[in-house]
């Protein structure tokens, strides 16, 4: 099965597919003074649900990048069905090489930062497509401290400690002016909610030949995450300004 595959098949349904609600998505933006004036670039929007929120709640106009077609399909659905569809965008691509028309005031990724390799390198990405005085999101894992077993951390090589993340973001031009951050119950709704898509998949395709590897798949999420992922991982979402000049 591809990944692709894979990820519809156990995050599809999820409302937001990152461990963060829709009330800490709509504080980011309060805190980044979002309005109706401001354009928005989400890279690896998912379903649309930061796109749909920010522009229900602040009139922002967007376009949002997703290269699996069924989650365009939805976000299209969903922005359709809240009268969004003459202020959002949706374009099912690669966003590793998107080039926007114009600079937007607002580029965002959230836990998609493997698009281009990793946080520094996502940093990089989304800050060409902002304008001078354009603003940066970005949501990742980062690691909560300094006990990570080595197995463990072998398997994430590309997650950060936030010490480094705030370090690549000074170095790209930025200061970090807000955050929010996942907390236990924001990564069990996130997780379990997962864990019920890949049981109702399998249960709903009884003689699917994939059937054992998305149960294999959920055993061994599971075992990941009460093994090492609740103690060890955390989930943040930054929003970064262009550095403070005095």
């Amino acid at each position: 099965m591809e990944f692709s595959d894979l990820v519809t098949i156990t995050q599809g349904s999820l409302p937001i597919m990152n461990p963060v609600s829709p009330e800490k998505v709509i504080a980011v933006g309060k805190a980044a003074g979002l309005c109706s004036s401001d354009s928005v670039i989400e890279c690896g929007c998912g379903n649309g649900t930061l796109l749909s929120l920010w522009s229900g709640e602040f009139g922002i106009s967007a376009t949002g990048i997703e290269v699996r077609s069924e989650a365009c399909d939805q976000a299209r659905k969903k922005i359709k069905e809240r009268g969004l569809e003459n202020r959002i965008f949706i374009q099912c691509r690669d966003a590793a090489t998107f080039v926007p028309e114009s600079p937007a005031d607002c580029a965002v990724c959230l836990g998609a930062s493997f698009i281009w390799g990793g946080f520094s390198q996502a940093l990089e990405a989304l800050q060409g497509m902002v304008h001078k005085k354009g603003k940066v999101v970005i949501g990742d894992r980062y690691w909560r401290n300094d006990r990570v077993p080595p197995e463990f951390a072998r398997e994430w090589p590309d997650v950060c400690t936030e010490y480094e993340q705030l370090r690549f973001a000074r170095e790209a031009g930025f200061d970090c002016t807000y955050l929010v951050r996942a907390s236990e119950d924001d990564w069990d709704r996130y997780e379990t909610g997962i864990w019920q898509a890949c049981v109702q998949w399998i249960e709903k395709n009884p003689g699917h030949p994939d059937r054992e590897e998305v149960l294999d798949y959920l055993h061994h999420i599971q075992d990941e995450y009460a093994g090492y992922g609740r103690e060890h991982v955390g989930w943040i979402m930054y929003l970064l300004t262009p550095a403070i000049e005095v």
